[in-house]
Parts: C-alpha cells; structure tokens; sequence
C-alpha cells in the first residue's frame, strides 16, 4: 500500500515523522481520532510512541545547572571543568552559588519532574510522571490491543519499556531513589508513593526494562529511532554508572555493562573515521555507521536560537571589533560557553619520537622555548584531529572568517566593542557541533541539527572502564586505543602499561573524545562515588587560566583570567553526589525521603 509521511510539529524544536496510510487518513480528521482508534492501529499508535520520544530524548541532554531550559544540550559541560560560562560582568557571588552549586535547589521542582517549556513558545512541555505514565499506557493499551496484529506488538511494547527506563535513568543520575509507577494509575490507586527503598532497586528497574527491550526491539531502524544497538549501548551505561552508586551487587553490574557493550559490539557497528563529521554534518551524522541513537531536529522547524550552537557561536559583528583581520561577516551567537584551556591542554601532541604528550611536554615546545618561533607551531601543531574538529584557536577559520585570538585580534576581549563576553576569557571558542556550511548566520536562520546520545566510540569508552574496574588494563588499552588512533590520529598506548598509568590516559581520552556530549559531569561523578565519595577536584574551587598570544604570534602568557571577566569559581560537596528532593515536594508527600546531606 501506498505511504505517506506525516509530520508532526513539536513546538518548534524539530519533527518526529512516521508512516501511515492513505485510508487511515481518509477515514477523519487528526484531531477527531479517539483512544480506541489509537490503541487499535499500528500506525497511530507508533505516532503516539515518536511523540512520546520527543518528551523523553531531550531530558538525556539536561545537565543539573543547564541555565538555559529553552535549548536543551546548550549547557550540557557547563558544571565541569571543560568549559567556562557567560555572564554578566557585575555578577553577584550569590548567583554564582545558584548556578553552580546544586543546593539551591532544595525548594525546586525543576529536576523532580523535568523541563517544563520545550521551547521559547509553545507548548508545556509534559512533565515526568505524566511521560511516565504514557510510557505505560503504551505498555498496556498495545498489550491489550485488539486491532494491532500480534506480530507488531512486541516492537511497540519494547519502545515504551525502552522510554521508560530513560526517563527513569534522567532521574536516577540526579536523585538515585526515585518513585517507581510501572503501570497506568487510576483515581483508585494509592498516589502518594515512595521513593524505592534503595538506590539499586530504581537501577535495578531501568535495567530489566532495557534488557527486556533489547530482545523485541528491531536491528535497525531509521535515523533517530530507538533499536537493539541503542538499548545495549543505554544498558551498558546505565550499569556502569548505576555500579557507582547502588549499595550492593557493583560485580554484577560490571558484568551486565560488559556483555551488553559485547552485545552492542556484535552487531557490526563501525567507527567513523570522519569525526568533525558525525557532529558538524547532519547529513553525514544520519548515515554514519558509528552513530546509535541520536536526536535529529529538521530543518523545517528549527532555528539556530533553538539549538545549542546558538550557544556556542560568537557575538560579534563586523563594525564591532577594532580587530584584525576585518571580519567577512558577523557572529551573531550568545557566547555562553567557551572551552576551558585546561581542556585544551588535554589534546595531546604527537612527538618527534612518536609518542602523545602534553604540548608542553614535547621537543618541539622545548625548540620554540629555546629557539623561538611560532606558538601555533609550537602549541598547536601535531595535535590530536578532534582539538582542530572541536576547538577554533587563534587564526583558525570559523564559518568565512580567520578568528584571531590574539592581541589585537578580532576576537580578543579588548578589542570588542560589545562587551568582554562577546569574546573568549580562555583564548579559545568552540567548533565542534557547529554545521561546517553554515552561511549567513543569524539567530532565527533555519537549520538541521542533531546531538549524539549513543554512538560506537563512546560505547568503547565505556567498555574500557568497565574493564579497568575488573583489573583488565591489557584489554581495556586495545578499546581505548580505538578511538585514539581512529578519531584522534594519536599513536596507541604502548601495552604492558600499569592499571594506574591506564586510567590516567583513559581519562585524558575519554575528557577529548566526548567533550559537549554531556559525559564529564557524570563521568566525574561516577569517578568521585566509586573512589570513596570524596570531593571532586576538578569541580572544586577550580582556577581558570587565560592563553593570551602576542600580536606577532611568537609568544604567549599563560594569565589569571582578566578582571572584566565574571568570577568562573565552582563548588562541590560530599551531599552533591545525590540532588535533594525537593522539599515543597516532600511538603505534599509525607512519604518522599530525603537524600544524605540534604536533610
């Protein structure tokens, strides 16, 4: 029979598409079809699944200080040590403690039951419990069916276990007990419910929903849909990240993250060896072989303003810098996020002798501190392929124009006549997930976008931590090895290294390969809880360094960031391993404990 493709609008933030047919359509209106009609078609009700994909997706890219609600993922390094942020520059150390410290939030709402506006306009956005329970009644009401074909159902049951269990897993990362409804409730239940009795037991439900998933769930599917690959590449992580926080059964967590990464590798995945590509071409991401699940947002109904490149873009246009070279054209960004240079550094360089080090590190630093030269020479040359995928330095090329970090240059703060955030308190800006054929940018231009949430290279990463927590460094090498030598045109890691000199590199590469993919913040806390719970460096009170270049380009300073630029300071306590409940919450519900700490 015939298809046709029906696109549904979800406030402006992209398109879910699906399939039905022309007598479908024919029979009446969108609008006039019933709960019956719904749950009795095989198309409508996989209309209401994407729809139930668009409430649930977005939440994996919500990071717990991600100021920004109407663009999901714009923040999503902003509480780590990657990046440093936007403000305004009289800023008030009290507003530093609300964005950057998590106890501000003990009388709100906001993570407790998700992102309330999905876009600067439109509509709200359905809370958590309420995406919870239509992940239910996909469960029930297919179950149930009488008009969907037996054969059709397990598919559609196993998308609503698999959104299920990602809702859960948002909320599990943030709070760790959480209220499990695993059915549609009824004004005769009991509502007021607890929190699960301990951590493992909400891990413990997200894991049985994604194995279950993972059997009926298709091999392949189309881009941006949820698939067997996806549901072990989600598994594998959720145990690992689960393994540092529940209270008994860490062994078997690791082997349930090791056999669903060996799961997920059998499937003949592939590295991509274009990375730039998987994340500033959306055509090449929809193709990509590496790519397991990510979020497409068409260009139809998305605008810059809505994604986080809007984020990521500089603010300023060509009669506002006294800088050189002359812009070609204007930035037209919101500069919110910038890469730190403690980032930076951990690009690694390759030697004359072959070997990764730290650029300062390297003969050929070593040769520009004696003899002289050119820091992009001496700093920037022979690095890692993703530092020049992801991070524009000085007189490197963003969209037409040369950017100029430097003194002098069209993008160093005093030369701006906007304001010292329209330029970089680090010396850097980011590139990676910028559309690399963007033209004529403006905040309201329309554009495709997508953001990776599982792919083959960080399924890899995960399967090397696993590893090192089994005390297998011989292995977990050979994985880490796969997407530094591919991604990163690294040399690999020599074998025989100690388990102690193997994390220290995995960490490295693991910070490089999935910067902006709201992976340090989790990373560093899964590190923190699983080594003693202590407080976390990198996330305390950590001092920000500004890379100031010459104006002839043969000699930099390495600064305290300059005074017009807001304090960058971030804070991290024991108790913030864990969000607390929110107490207005725990107010309407005697039964909701509360978190360590928090109390």
């Amino acid at each position: 029979m015939k298809k046709i493709l029906l696109y549904i609008l979800i406030a402006s933030t992209g398109i879910i598409s699906y399939s039905c047919s022309d007598s479908l359509l024919d029979t009446k209106p969108l609008d006039k079809f019933t709960e019956l009609d719904v749950w009795n078609d095989v198309n409508l009700a996989q209309g209401f699944i994407y729809n139930t994909y668009e409430s649930v997706i977005p939440e994996l890219f919500v990071n717990p200080n991600d100021r920004d609600t109407k663009m999901g993922g714009v923040s999503c390094d902003d509480y780590t040590d990657n990046v440093m942020n936007g403000k305004s520059d009289n800023i008030a150390r009290d507003l530093i403690d609300k964005y950057f410290d998590a106890g501000w939030a003990t009388n709100n709402s906001y993570y407790w039951y998700g992102k309330a506006p999905l876009g600067r306009k439109g509509p709200i956005k359905k809370n958590s419990f309420e995406v919870i329970r239509d992940c239910n009644l996909i469960i029930e009401k297919v179950a149930e069916s009488k008009g969907i074909a037996d054969v059709d159902k397990p598919a559609l049951i196993a998308q609503g276990k698999m959104l299920r269990a990602l809702i859960y897993f948002t909320k599990a990362r943030l709070f760790g007990k959480y209220v499990i409804v695993d059915k549609v409730l009824t004004t005769d239940d009991e509502l007021k419910l607890p929190r699960t009795a301990t951590i493992k037991e909400t891990y413990d439900f997200i894991i049985k929903d994604l194995q279950d998933a993972a059997v009926d769930l298709p091999t392949s599917a189309a881009a941006g849909k949820l698939t067997k690959g996806a549901a072990y590449a989600m598994l594998a992580e959720v145990a690992l990240q689960g393994s540092a926080y529940i209270e008994s059964g860490v062994q078997d967590y690791y082997q349930i993250a090791k056999k669903a990464s060996e799961d997920l590798f059998a499937l003949g995945y592939n590295l991509d060896a274009d990375y730039a590509g998987l994340f500033n071409n959306y055509e090449k991401a929809l193709t990509s072989s590496e790519i397991i699940l990510a979020q497409y947002k068409h260009i139809d109904a998305t605008v810059f303003s809505l994604t986080p490149v809007q984020g990521w873009m500089p603010n300023m246009e060509v009669n506002k810098t006294s800088g050189t070279p002359k812009l070609k054209e204007s930035f037209l960004g919101w500069t919110k996020n910038w890469p730190s240079a403690d980032m930076v550094d951990d690009y690694l360089v390759t030697d004359a002798d072959g070997i990764a080090k730290k650029y300062d590190e390297t003969s050929y630093y070593q040769d520009f501190m004696t003899n002289g030269g050119y820091v992009s020479k001496a700093v920037y040359g022979h690095r890692d392929s993703r530092f020049y995928a992801s991070i524009v330095s000085d007189s490197t090329q963003l969209l037409s124009n040369t950017v100029t970090t430097r003194i002098g240059g069209n993008m160093h703060y005093l030369e701006s006549n906007k304001g010292t955030n329209a330029s970089t308190p680090s010396g850097y800006f980011i590139k990676k997930g910028i559309p690399d054929n963007v033209v004529g940018y403006k905040a309201v231009v329309f554009t495709n976008y997508h953001q990776s949430i599982a792919r083959l290279g960080r399924s890899y990463l995960n399967y090397a931590e696993v590893l090192l927590r089994l005390n297998q460094p011989a292995l977990a090498i050979e994985y880490i090895n796969k997407t530094r030598t591919t991604h990163g045109n690294l040399p690999a890691l020599s074998a025989g290294l100690g388990i102690d000199e193997v994390w220290k590199w995995y960490k490295i590469e693991r910070r490089v390969e999935l910067f902006l993919e709201n992976d340090r913040y989790w990373s560093l806390l899964r590190w923190g809880k699983t080594d003693g719970g202590g407080v976390i460096s990198e996330i305390n009170n950590k001092v920000h360094k500004f890379f100031e270049i010459a104006a002839d380009g043969k000699s930099f300073e390495i600064k305290d960031l300059p005074i017009k630029i807001a304090e960058q300071q971030k804070r991290f306590s024991t108790k913030r391993y864990l969000f607390p409940v929110p107490q207005n919450e725990r107010d309407l519900n005697e039964k909701l404990d509360q978190n360590p700490g928090w109390e």
